[in-house]
């Protein structure tokens, strides 16, 4: 897709200047142009977003953004007319925002604007409707926000959408469905996903103490037919925002606020898992402990915000060396542990020692003077029947085997 937006506007330098602040604020591509006719040039283009005004020398009565809905771009309408009776008008059509360009906010909008498509294009919804001109209906607003839709027509098919896709975002769904209704759905849901994990989005009619119910069993929001596009949007950018904050919160909740990896219980909770995944399968993984050391002379010379910081250095270089599908956490305040997923045993020492070496070489100012430091690594490697408890045992028995033959060095448990 691309990541060209186009402004439209009779007043060049307003343009220029927006152009320049989308360009040096989300790095996007932008062109500029003042008439219909220049626009008419442009058509063949494909812009990612186009902000149009109404009021053209060439177009005076917003002829350009039909214009460019007969050709399917997305439009902003930015305009300098806050007359009701316009907006509203111009809301009907299939236009993606109405912006009050002499707004204090229209900047602040217009770059939302960009980031929440930019945003919904890389987010997967399960539109749940049994019938079918208002599934169309609601695909469409959906779709024309850059969406990935996977439309059914009853509770029972969204399930089956949902089992076969591990990255639905939001479930959009009538309570009234033949097969599993949308208050069935919503409790099979509830059952596997929280409210930041997976959204889901009810409608039906009018029912205070229904809309009561499932607002409690865990529905994001319930939305009363007949459905309008303006409202329907924003309460469907509520429930993203939300989302959205709810999981970084709980993803700032998970970490170490000295290294940056994961605290003990989000590591812990996290090898559960990979523990649970691999139980029926044969898998090898590598379970390593990294200790800095000498790190209790290190604070004692340096102070203990240098060895954080040193703490620091040696969480992002582990990070920068494995895979996101890696498992890395602060174990202990000694010790951050690695745990890499389907490796061989060559390979896994091969970066724990690219990791030591690495380390060695970074090295930290203090007062003008660089210092420098080293880590030692005991690794042990498992396969899917092994118990977590006794492999930290062995691991840490290597770390230990390390310490003691002379530090900064990997050493693998016999």
């Amino acid at each position: 897709m691309s990541k060209k937006v186009l402004i439209i506007d009779h007043n060049k330098m307003l343009a220029k200047l927006l152009a320049k602040k989308i360009q040096t604020t989300l790095n996007y591509e932008v062109d500029t142009v003042f008439s219909h006719a220049e626009v008419k040039e442009l058509s063949n283009n494909e812009y990612f977003l186009v902000f149009a005004e109404l009021y053209l020398s060439d177009a005076p009565n917003g002829e350009v953004v039909d214009y460019l809905l007969e050709k399917k771009m997305p439009v902003v309408v930015l305009t300098a007319n806050n007359d009701k009776a316009i907006r509203d008008k111009f809301v009907e059509k299939d236009i993606l925002g109405y912006i009050f360009k002499e707004s204090s906010t229209c900047i602040d909008e217009i770059i939302d604007s960009i980031s929440k498509l930019d945003h919904y294009s890389k987010i997967k919804v399960i539109l749940a409707l049994s019938k079918l001109p208002e599934r169309n209906e609601i695909k469409k607003i959906l779709t024309q926000r850059h969406f990935n839709v996977l439309a059914a027509a009853h509770g029972e098919e969204a399930m089956s959408y949902l089992n076969d896709n591990n990255d639905i975002r939001l479930i959009i769904a009538d309570v009234n469905m033949p097969v599993i209704s949308g208050s069935e759905l919503l409790n099979e849901v509830r059952t596997r996903f929280s409210e930041d994990e997976l959204g889901v989005i009810l409608l039906g009619e009018k029912n205070d103490i229904l809309e009561a119910d499932l607002l409690k069993n865990g529905a994001n929001e319930y939305l009363i037919k007949p459905i309008k596009k303006e409202s329907f949007n924003c309460r469907l950018d509520r429930c993203l925002t939300y989302m959205d904050n709810m999981e970084f919160l709980n993803t700032y909740n998970d970490l170490d606020p000295v290294s940056g990896v994961k605290n003990y219980e989000a590591l812990m909770d996290n090898i559960e898992v990979y523990f649970n995944e691999i139980m029926t399968k044969e898998e090898d993984f590598a379970l390593a402990f990294l200790n800095i050391d000498d790190l209790k002379s290190l604070n004692e010379k340096y102070g203990f915000d240098v060895g954080n910081e040193i703490i620091k250095i040696c969480a992002n270089e582990i990070v920068s060396e494995v895979k996101g599908r890696d498992i890395v956490g602060r174990f202990s305040p000694e010790k951050i542990c690695i745990l890499f997923k389907n490796i061989s045993q060559e390979k896994a020492v091969r970066i724990l020692s690219r990791i030591r070496v690495n380390i060695k070489k970074v090295g930290i100012l203090v007062n003008l003077d660089e210092a420098f430091f080293t880590v030692s690594i005991g690794v042990v490697f498992g396969k899917s029947k092994d118990k977590i408890d006794n492999l930290i045992q062995k691991a840490t028995s290597a770390l230990m085997q390390a310490k003691s033959n002379g530090k900064d060095r990997v050493e693998v448990c016999s």
